[in-house]
């Protein structure tokens, strides 16, 4: 018998424990988790999140208008961060969504216009006080994904591995689909745009780890030249990566 989901209106819920670095390290479990919007959790799933799962802090990267409209105030009992990643103005255009040149340029505004945020984010994720950290925005693919992946690039976390659990969001699309129709920045578009609008395939994420390495010279050299600290790299590390084997 398959064991229920701690919280299964939080879709998209996934820890990134089990990542593989190039020097063959995994990610820890219980230091970073990912998922979709937080509008539909009662009372009773963010506690099995916290006990079970050990959430400590919920880092939210969506706009302050759409963290008010769709966050479930069952939410109140965890500490949250507000760190909004946005591309600069420049809208999310679902017709190209398709397509994935243009979804991992779009990545590369979040990163050319929301420094700050990504650089507090990966202090947060590394700060042993904070941890868990439940990470999100609205599905859990965009914002997140960018966040997620620098951070765990920043500590040698394979593209192969990055590009694979950027994937994964494809399988709660259909469900999230349907929290979207209650969702009312979306609700009177969504039949409007196209099914790949939802897609996550890993040549988007490939694509932009190789943006960011050809822009930035790589994860771990844009948040050093955004602010991040080489001890706060050396933190980092350490709190999200196992011991070197054997």
């Amino acid at each position: 018998m398959s064991t229920p989901p701690v919280a299964p209106d939080l879709l998209n819920l996934r820890d990134v424990a089990g990542l593989r670095t190039t020097d063959g390290r995994t990610v820890r479990p219980g230091v970073l988790l990912r998922c979709a919007t937080p509008a539909f959790v009662d009372d009773a799933q963010v506690e099995r999140l916290v006990q079970d799962l050990g959430v400590q802090t919920r880092v939210d990267l969506r706009t302050q208008q759409e963290a008010d409209e769709a966050t479930s105030s069952a939410f109140d009992a965890v500490a949250v961060e507000h760190l909004e990643v946005h591309a600069g103005g420049r809208s999310w255009d679902f017709q190209s969504a398709h397509q994935a040149d243009w979804v991992a340029g779009h990545y590369l505004r979040f990163t050319e216009h929301s420094p700050d945020a990504l650089v507090a984010f990966a202090r947060l994720v590394g700060d042993p006080a904070r941890t868990a950290v439940l990470a999100h925005c609205t599905a859990g693919k965009d914002r997140t994904g960018t966040a997620v992946a620098l951070t765990l690039a920043a500590v040698g976390v394979r593209e192969d591995d990055l590009s694979a659990d950027y994937a994964r969001t494809e399988q709660a699309m259909p469900l999230l689909r349907e929290q979207f129709r209650r969702l009312p920045s979306y609700q009177a578009r969504l039949e409007e745009l196209p099914a790949e609008a939802f897609g996550s395939p890993p040549e988007v994420m490939r694509r932009f780890l190789r943006l960011v390495e050809q822009t930035y010279g790589g994860a771990r050299a844009y948040l050093r030249a955004h602010g991040l600290s080489d001890d706060e790299l050396v933190t980092l590390e350490a709190q999200l990566l196992g011991p070197t084997p054997d």
